[in-house]
């Protein structure tokens, strides 16, 4: 803990990069043998590593290929007639909706370029579409199949779709009106 803060703290001084002080750390770590490197193996979720390196990846396509763009013109030609507060509610419902079938980072890697798409598209600041993508990625709350611990209750509880849409729907409402309602007073869309 003390290594910990004392990489922060440098970092904060400006000595050295965040990045570079945890690898520092590490290696100190691994070379004093406070540390292993079957430790590390056990306890570094590799497998949360590669999910969020592949949705990256498929994010960065889907922005490379003009994907981002054709949905964010989808987007607007939708939303055009009802203003840009339906659009951000509509990315904040492709990201929810999303987050309920995959992961949320992938969520949100999915749906990050739609929404910086849909902000430009619209002439607006993109800080409150990033904002919704981020609130709606972890919204989770409707099936069991979005989040890990949800499916681990899911199978040992027993519990049934019926049981989470029952506890989840009124949670889910009432996070998204308060998102879909404050993001925007918090974060001018016109800057």
């Amino acid at each position: 803990l003390s290594g910990f803060a004392l990489v922060i703290l440098v970092a904060a001084l400006g000595w050295l990069p965040l990045f570079g002080g945890l690898l520092v750390l590490l290696a100190a770590l691994l070379g004093s043998g406070l540390l292993t490197l079957g430790e590390l193996r056990r306890r570094f979720p590799f497998e949360l590593l590669v999910v969020i390196g592949s949705a990256l990846a498929i994010a960065g396509v889907v922005e490379r290929s003009g994907a981002a763009e054709l949905v964010a013109g989808w987007m607007r030609a939708i939303f055009d007639g009802h203003g840009v507060h339906a659009a951000l509610a509509g990315v904040y419902l492709i990201t929810l909706t999303l987050t309920e079938v995959i992961t949320n980072t992938a969520a949100a890697a999915l749906a990050f370029p739609i929404a910086l798409g849909t902000a430009r598209a619209f002439g607006v600041d993109p800080m409150p579409f990033v904002m919704v993508v981020a609130y709606g990625a972890s919204a989770g709350f409707l099936i069991p199949f979005g989040y890990q611990t949800h499916l681990m209750v899911y199978s040992a509880g027993r519990y049934r779709m019926r049981d989470f849409l029952r506890a989840g729907l009124p949670v889910s409402l009432t996070y998204s009106a308060l998102v879909l309602l404050l993001v925007p007073l918090v974060f001018p869309l016109h800057r």
